[in-house]
């Protein structure tokens, strides 16, 4: 195993030949294992039918069920004996998969599935024994009083209630696992408001092939109305959900450059440790994003964190607040390097941009002044542009000071109405700026 200089620092590299070989390991042990507990469920499958018929309440008793086809039947029998098997040994196949998928998944990606496979396996057998077991005999039961004519016998086609009840089960497990899939990834950010957010998409998809696939040919004319129905009832069962409204991190907008190149902008406003103070996100552009991290040198979490956004939002440029970006580790560099991802800083912390008894006014100017420059962080000329901007639209006396280097010199000690201009030099023969070497 090589490292990989990947989207996250834990990135690491195998031949495809040894994924393949490890799916097939896994895969063998669960067909092994779906082979035993089918020819378990083949000796009592047919008990299984006998206590689930006498649960039906038939109009005119069990003599009224009848089987018209016996090869239909024997292909009864053994689709119930694959479908037990498949749920007996479901929790191994979810951990099989676990361990297959997660080296591979982002943070927020583990947390979706790690919720979605205990929460999906314990939800939908829940729902599949309630339905089998007391759902769809009510729903028998509704249909007799309700269709039932005087003079005309009843009679039950075994094959055909089982098909029906396997469609019914199949809609309703359909549409908890798309309810909760939506609903844990509006939680975790992985779904936007976007009607055609990508994982959004994926998850309709597969959820209505299935349906699709599952479908007795009877119920064919349903599928439509089944479909609208599982799309619209997931949708909306996910916004009522908690988590679909909760406050979430400021994303970064998307603007040009001079050349025409798109950017999107991430601020991580870093703590250090709790020595350098949080931003006033009012006083940010509207098209910075924001990420709070309390140490991001030291935090390989955060960095985690960081990487994960910058993928999944296609982020051009980071900017930490507190350092220049030099004391971020190496692999978060290099992981932003594949991604094309430009990293630097405001050095905050080692730089003061207002006199120690600055009004809050002085204060405020002072921080929009110096937090315009990460608003444009590709160029030292578009720092000096954002910067002149905020600066021409104030009215308040103040001495704007610099330096050639743009390096604030060693014990400068700044007056109440005194404002520290990062890349002053690039504005002396605009505006007034006295410059200190």
């Amino acid at each position: 195993m090589i490292i990989l200089d990947g989207v996250v620092p834990t990135d690491t590299s195998q031949h495809v030949m040894n994924h393949l070989a490890e799916a097939s390991k896994r895969i063998q042990r669960l067909v092994f294992a779906f082979l035993l507990v089918a020819i378990i469920w083949a000796f009592v499958i047919e008990d299984m039918f006998a206590w689930w018929l006498a649960r039906i309440p038939l109009a005119e008793g069990a003599g009224s069920l009848t089987i018209y086809s016996p090869y239909a039947w024997l292909d009864t029998k053994w689709t119930a004996v694959g479908l037990l098997a498949i749920w007996t040994t479901l929790p191994w196949a979810a951990l099989e998969l676990w361990k297959f998928a997660e080296p591979g998944l982002l943070q927020r990606e583990k947390a979706w599935l790690s919720t979605m496979i205990p929460t999906g396996i314990l939800g939908g057998s829940v729902l599949v024994i309630w339905g089998w077991g007391w759902g769809f005999p009510r729903l028998v039961e509704m249909a007799n009083s309700a269709g039932m004519i005087d003079g005309v016998g009843a009679h039950y086609d075994v094959v055909s209630l089982f098909a029906m009840a396997l469609a019914f089960t199949w809609f309703v497990l359909l549409l908890f696992l798309q309810s909760l899939g939506l609903t844990v990834g509006r939680g975790l950010d992985l779904i936007t408001e976007d009607p055609l957010d990508s994982l959004r998409l994926r998850l309709h998809f597969v959820s209505v092939t299935i349906l699709y696939i599952v479908t007795p040919p009877a119920l064919q004319g349903l599928f439509l109305a089944a479909t609208l129905t599982l799309i619209f009832a997931s949708e909306f069962i996910a916004n009522l959900s908690p988590l679909s409204s909760r406050t979430r991190g400021r994303k970064s907008q998307t603007i040009f450059d001079s050349e025409g190149d798109e950017r999107r902008v991430l601020l991580v406003d870093c703590a250090c440790v709790d020595v350098c103070p949080r931003l006033d996100q009012e006083q940010l552009g509207k098209n910075i994003g924001m990420m709070l991290a309390n140490a991001i040198c030291l935090n390989p979490g955060e960095v985690g964190h960081l990487c994960e956004r910058v993928a999944r939002e296609q982020i051009t440029d980071v900017v930490i607040s507190g350092c220049d970006g030099s004391p971020t580790p190496g692999n978060m560099k290099r992981s932003l390097e594949v991604m094309n991802c430009s990293l630097s800083g405001l050095n905050r912390l080692s730089t003061s941009i207002h006199g120690d008894s600055a009004t809050p006014e002085y204060i405020d100017l002072a921080n929009r002044i110096d937090l315009a420059r990460a608003s444009r962080p590709w160029s030292h000329s578009a720092q000096s542009r954002a910067q002149l901007k905020v600066i021409q639209g104030q009215d308040l006396p103040s001495t704007l000071i610099s330096s050639s280097t743009s390096i604030q010199p060693w014990g400068l000690r700044l007056q109440a109405d005194d404002i520290w201009v990062h890349n002053g030099s690039n504005l002396s023969d605009q505006i007034d700026i006295q410059m200190i070497d």
